[in-house]
């Protein structure tokens, strides 16, 4: 014959011997576990994790009103979603109790006998639809985070994309401000890359935006901000970096993905990349902003490709 499942744990937390047999006679479909006072129900708390408790309202030294009191206000401990208070004394106001006891439900100790098996069960199903609800909630609190991710994130390369950034380079910069911090911009641009979408495809494109995405992130600090920005432009932000520091950046970026080679298996080429860098020192400027970094970042980008072209065409020349 097959053994019937116990359908939950009760701690039952009893002022007498004779009530403990009585409880745990009627709670026979229940794994219990007995206390006979509040000292020796709160070491049982943590390791048994109850479903539901029983608690007399008359216990030796701590108050079975007390007991439960402590239950649902200490932070330290889980919390217990069913407490059902055993009241003594054919008058007493269970209204006035459950006030005082913050418990669940509460029932005359006579009555026990004949529905503290009802009683609990009811509890139990307030517990397992309460889990779900919780569980719920968890689960639409994961899912809003995961949207609220992917709203930042560029669909391409899972960077930030371009809102983000402009939203943490104003945050940044209050903070460069506020605290007088250095704060530095950068741009990071692949030469030619509208021609290298149409040559080579744009499955090709993708795979090369994905690559240089990994490399930058793996190539900057963990409190840096890289982002995508549009077509082959990465966009990141340096926070307390002065112009020293963004300098020796793009050195290390010149020295390693400017000798990568990006692609596709077997289609692999290597790539130039032009860099546009501005840099707020942290001391409040008139008429000075965001809007002013990005531009400057901007102007030091053209002026690196007009640089280059002029390189090549002395080279040509030459």
């Amino acid at each position: 014959m097959a053994i019937k499942e116990k359908l939950g744990k009760v701690l039952i937390v009893a002022g007498s011997a004779d009530a403990m047999m009585n409880y745990q006679m009627q709670l026979s479909a229940y794994t219990t576990e007995t206390a006979l006072n509040a000292e020796a129900a709160t070491d049982l708390l943590d390791d048994l994790e109850p479903d539901i408790i029983i608690i007399d309202e008359k216990l030796p030294s701590v108050s079975g009103i007390d007991l439960t009191q402590w239950i649902r206000t200490d932070q330290a401990a889980p919390h217990y979603y069913s407490i059902l208070i055993v009241a003594q004394g054919k008058n007493r106001d269970l209204n006035d109790l459950l006030k005082q006891s913050a418990a669940d439900a509460a029932c005359l100790y006579e009555h026990t006998k004949a529905d503290l098996a009802m009683r609990v069960d009811l509890l139990m199903k307030l517990k397992k639809s309460n889990d779900k609800a919780n569980a719920l909630a968890i689960k639409l609190s994961h899912t809003k985070e995961t949207i609220r991710d992917l709203e930042d994130q560029d669909s391409i390369t899972r960077l930030y994309n371009l809102s983000y950034i402009n939203t943490r380079l104003e945050k940044e910069f209050r903070h460069s401000e506020r605290f007088q911090v250095a704060l530095s911009f950068m741009i990071v641009s692949i030469e030619s890359f509208h021609n290298l979408t149409h040559s080579k495809g744009p499955a090709f494109a993708i795979k090369v935006l994905q690559q240089i995405g990994n490399d930058l992130i793996h190539l900057t600090r963990a409190d840096d901000i890289v982002g995508r920005s549009w077509g082959g432009d990465f966009y990141i932000v340096l926070p307390e970096t002065k112009s020293e520091g963004s300098e020796n950046l793009k050195n290390r970026m010149i020295a390693q993905i400017q000798e990568q080679t990006y692609g596709l298996d077997g289609d692999k080429i290597k790539l130039d990349f032009n860099f546009g860098i501005s840099t707020f020192a942290g001391e409040a400027k008139p008429n000075y902003g965001v809007r002013e970094i990005l531009l400057e970042a901007e102007d030091a980008l053209k002026s690196n490709i007009i640089l280059k072209a002029s390189h090549k065409m002395i080279k040509i020349a030459n």
